[in-house]
């Protein structure tokens, strides 16, 4: 597929081509324009898919750039992003009101986090072009064995995924039966809203109106939260028919739609596998982990199950010795995206306070990574929806 157009308007050639660059180093294909003119011109002959701009034009008024971009049915809805020079909040309100997308000051770091915003922004501005209502990326995690702290780096790439994506939203599902543990480890008491009761009601009654109003706000924790059964004879009335309602509802509602479904290659869970935009398979430093892993993707693959969804998490976390990371790749024959770092007992102390790695342990280095994970995971996802 061809890359991302990207237009960059700025009168500062210096500045106009450092971020140019860093865009390019990602892959997109960027065009230049030093007025505001100019930038009106290529925007209506190129049809970029994200237009960035310094506030400060040389021939008109930036509030005066934004309307006409805006007034043209053709351009109206590409995302547009102010990079201004100077910190000012009256600037800022005004053009936001205006229908940009978001607003910086510049500087090499915002730069930086303006370049790792923009595949959410891409995604933003594909919505607005679309006639249906949005649909939310669905992003599952799995495992092949029980242990690899997958339900713990559930809930806090979820959380990372909002912290990291603002302004994004973020529902988490506890699909793991006959009960799962994001609830626990969230800190949330018991809810008469769970995944069993929701499936048990009326079809036209699981709506995203419904969501928005109903799901638990854990609190410290960014996401929203549909916990899974409470035990194991409620898992037995579960009602498969409404699962998949239940994920479309939630997936028109939020940003990331984010499933723990454990161990589990089930009627239940087979068809959000296949539909997923991104497959996050955890596993430890154990051989038997790796192996079984190895096992678990070679029955996804023959499902029809594309590599290029699979995001593989190496989390040493659960432990550090065990196989290395090359060994690993070795036997599974794929890729390993990320190895989320040893933390001795941290990460158990986070969990047992309820509280995210990011919060409780915001300097340590499995923060940085869950930061990461949160960034290569969205990218992946949206790029694998694009060429589907």
């Amino acid at each position: 597929m061809d890359s991302n157009k990207i237009l960059v308007v700025d009168p500062d050639e210096v500045s106009r081509q450092f971020l140019g660059q860093m865009l390019q180093k990602k892959s997109y294909a960027v065009f230049h324009a030093a007025t505001g003119k100019e930038g009106i011109q290529q925007a209506t002959q190129l049809g970029p898919d994200l237009i960035v701009f310094d506030s400060n034009l040389p021939d008109m008024p930036v509030l005066n750039f934004i309307q006409q971009l805006k007034q043209n049915q053709h351009i109206a809805s590409i995302p547009c992003v102010v990079l201004s020079s100077k910190s000012d909040p009256e600037e800022m309100r005004t053009c936001l009101e205006a229908g940009c997308a978001e607003y910086y000051v510049k500087s090499g770091m915002v730069m930086m986090t303006l370049v790792d915003a923009i595949p959410r922004l891409l995604l933003t501005g594909e919505r607005k072009t679309q006639t249906q209502s949005r649909k939310g990326l669905l992003i599952v995690f799995l495992s092949a064995k029980g242990g690899t702290g997958t339900t713990s780096l559930t809930a806090n790439i979820g959380m990372s995924l909002v912290k990291h994506f603002s302004p994004s939203n973020a529902a988490v599902v506890d699909m793991v039966l006959p009960f799962g543990g994001v609830a626990q480890l969230a800190g949330c008491p018991d809810s008469p809203l769970n995944l069993i009761e929701v499936s048990l009601m009326k079809a036209k009654d699981i709506t995203p109106e419904y969501f928005r109003e109903n799901l638990l706000s854990p609190a410290n924790w960014l996401f929203r939260l549909l916990p899974g059964s409470p035990d194991p004879d409620s898992a037995q009335k579960l009602n498969i028919g409404n699962v998949q309602a239940i994920v479309d509802s939630l997936r028109s509602e939020f940003d990331y739609v984010v499933l723990d479904v454990g161990r589990s290659l089930s009627k239940v869970t087979m068809p959000l596998i296949e539909e997923a935009d991104l497959l996050t398979i955890i596993l430890s430093t154990d051989q038997a982990t790796v192996n079984l892993t190895r096992k678990l993707w070679n029955y996804l693959a023959a499902q029809g199950c594309s590599a290029q969804k699979a995001f593989l998490i190496l989390n040493r976390a659960v432990g550090l010795e065990g196989l290395t990371k090359a060994e690993a790749e070795k036997i599974i024959g794929m890729d390993i995206k990320l190895t989320m770092p040893y933390m001795m007992g941290n990460f158990t102390l986070a969990n047992n306070q309820n509280t995210p790695v990011l919060l409780k342990f915001p300097n340590d280095t499995a923060s940085l990574m869950l930061k990461q994970a949160a960034m290569e995971m969205s990218r992946q996802a949206i790029a694998h929806r694009e060429r589907a």
